[in-house]
């Protein structure tokens, strides 16, 4: 079995990374030293490896004493084990973003969630059987969440190691997603706000409270670099710690997309599913796709309401004009 990497990041805070069995390939959680009891932020995916590497590395960090856990986003690799591990340290408090939570049991827990996510991605074009498959996929991925017993909303605060935490509502990758601002440090643990090397998904789901994902995004983006980080602890690879150039190239890469977005259907793109081979071709895995085509839904909708493609109500899509035509560029 593959062991979790602890790697002390100094100032207390210990990076625990569980391995993941996609593509993205790990996930980071963070245990914070304190004496008045520790905490953890984020569990990682709900499987019986997840839990034995805890065991194993909390023992290595000296089997301490864990006052809370909390919730970045109710996504399975940072939610997914979170049960388990309150289990596991006996955790007296258990904090999560109170919108957050109400995410959970229609994504995860609820019986008809199947249906209706295979009933979504056949709506964005996906192939009958690829659309079957791929929610029977999400269907079998292991998730034992825990009872929040504190539900936070934005401007809440949370002590971590004797410093107050500011809770940040920051959606788009997730609508619930939470970050939390030292007062005194400014460290931020970020969740998957914002990643170096890769950018965050940002997909339109079919249980979504927010109708435009990606404008909330970018909106999380301009708050989170208004906060003026010292360092984001993020979910997945590198700590960044120049959070307003990393989040102009991510701003960046969804204008790209969008560009792109809008070519495939000036060459006759109609459905998500369609741009989504325009794109990428046959190189994603079940995972991956369907990852990719709310991806492109969350695009193609920014695309219709900015004017730049026309949303017919049954899940197509055509360009406003061709590109070179629309407003607001020469002709």
């Amino acid at each position: 079995m593959r062991r979790a990497t602890i790697s002390d990041l100094g100032g207390g805070v210990h990076r625990v990374t569980q391995p993941l069995p996609w593509a993205l390939d790990h996930v980071h959680c963070y245990a914070i030293a304190d004496p008045d009891g520790w905490t953890i932020i984020d569990a990682g995916l709900g499987t019986v490896g997840t839990g034995e590497r805890w065991r194993t590395a909390l023992a290595e960090l000296g089997s301490p004493f864990v006052r809370q856990i909390v919730v970045t986003h109710y996504h399975p690799d940072h939610n997914g084990a979170m049960g388990d591990l309150v289990a596991l340290t006996g955790a007296e408090a258990v904090v999560q973003g109170r919108l957050d939570h109400e995410r959970v049991y229609p994504a995860f827990l609820d019986p008809g969630a199947s249906a209706r996510f295979e009933r979504h991605l056949s709506g964005l074009g996906m192939p009958s059987l690829v659309a079957e498959t791929s929610a029977a996929d999400e269907r079998d991925t292991p998730y034992h969440p825990a009872t929040p017993t504190t539900l936070v909303e934005e401007g809440d605060q949370v002590e971590i190691a004797g410093e107050p935490f500011t809770v940040h509502h920051l959606p788009g990758h997730a609508d619930g997603h939470i970050v939390l601002h030292g007062a005194r440090s400014g460290r931020v643990f970020g969740g998957d706000v914002i990643l170096n090397e890769i950018t965050p998904n940002v997909g339109l789901w079919e249980d979504a409270v927010y109708a435009d994902p990606l404008a909330e995004y970018l909106h999380s983006l301009e708050r989170l670099v208004a906060l003026e980080p010292a360092i984001v602890y993020p979910g997945h690879r590198t700590t960044v710690e120049n959070v307003a150039e990393r989040a102009r190239q991510i701003a960046v890469h969804h204008d790209r997309r969008l560009e792109a977005h809008e070519q495939a259907l000036a060459a006759g793109a109609a459905t998500p599913w369609d741009v989504v081979g325009a794109i990428w071709g046959d190189r994603l895995g079940y995972h991956e796709r369907r990852f990719a085509v709310a991806e492109v839904h969350a695009h193609l909708v920014r695309l219709a309401a900015t004017g730049r493609a026309i949303a017919d109500g049954s899940g197509l899509y055509t360009p406003w004009r061709t590109p070179a035509l629309r407003p607001g560029r020469s002709t």
